[in-house]
């Protein structure tokens, strides 16, 4: 029995999320951890939803410790085609910027961040230094 690329990456992508996620998490687009003040579109990572909050800090747990995190910048990421087949869906693509105060562990993994009034979210980060400063990004990129 033979698979087609299309069926095999797209199996590859709903194991990694189901991996990467807690399980039940997001699964029906809700997150139970959100506080009530969160925005009424909070079950969405979405710009509107972080703007108000640039240059806040956000905390993070690593080992038994917390870390800070400031959000420096909310960036919009145009999405690049090369040669396509079929129809292209229309997304929203976005980078956060974080300047941790200390560094985090060097391989990029999910984070659980801490937001006084966005509550607590997880979001999958990498790690890179620019001088002193230590800095974590995350891209969203979801379809609209």
């Amino acid at each position: 029995m033979s698979v087609s690329r299309r069926k095999f990456l797209r199996s590859g992508a709903v194991v990694s999320a189901a991996l990467v996620l807690k399980p039940g998490t997001f699964v029906f687009g809700k997150n139970p951890t959100w506080s009530n003040s969160a925005p009424a579109s909070s079950h969405c990572y979405s710009r509107e939803m972080f703007e108000p909050y640039i240059g806040d800090t956000f905390r993070v747990r690593v080992g038994k410790q917390m870390v800070d995190l400031k959000l420096m910048a909310l960036t919009s990421v145009r999405p690049t085609y090369g040669l396509t087949t079929g129809k292209i869906a229309r997304t929203d693509c976005f980078s956060m910027r974080f300047h941790a105060m200390k560094p985090l562990p060097a391989s990029a993994s999910t984070h659980t961040l801490n937001h006084s009034k966005l509550g607590n979210f997880d979001l999958f980060m990498v790690q890179s230094e620019e001088g002193a400063k230590f800095l974590q990004t995350a891209v969203v990129n979801h379809v609209v």
